[in-house]
């Protein structure tokens, strides 16, 4: 029984590899991972994301003028079209893999029904 579903397991994962939504996924992001412009963005976002933690951790807010540069990348980031292509890419996969997870879902549970 356990190797059938071990078997199951693997072609369900190679189902996933060979599909649109994971081949889109790894286009857009070696685009993503190629635009200079794009790297700059993230790079940027993550170092004021831990600023904020880190502030977050000890009571403190960001200042005015981090909040606004924040705001800044944050807006960059929505309208750069390597990172939005890798954001709807991934939203796609996303929404696959989580029909994918009912449809598993609800066989286990009709088959706990019968």
């Amino acid at each position: 029984m356990s190797q059938d579903v071990f078997e199951k397991a693997t072609a369900l994962g190679n189902s996933i590899i060979d599909s649109e939504e994971f081949k889109e996924i790894q286009k857009r992001e070696k685009d993503m991972l190629g635009d200079p412009d794009a790297q700059n963005l993230l790079k940027k976002f993550h170092e004021l994301q831990s600023i904020q933690k880190e502030k977050q951790k000890k009571g403190d807010q960001l200042t005015p003028e981090e909040a606004k540069e924040f705001e800044r990348v944050q807006l960059k980031i929505v309208e750069n079209k390597a990172i939005k292509a890798f954001s709807e890419a991934q939203n796609k996969f996303q929404s696959m893999m989580n029909q994918v997870m009912k449809i598993i879902k609800e066989a286990g549970v009709s088959k706990i029904k019968e």
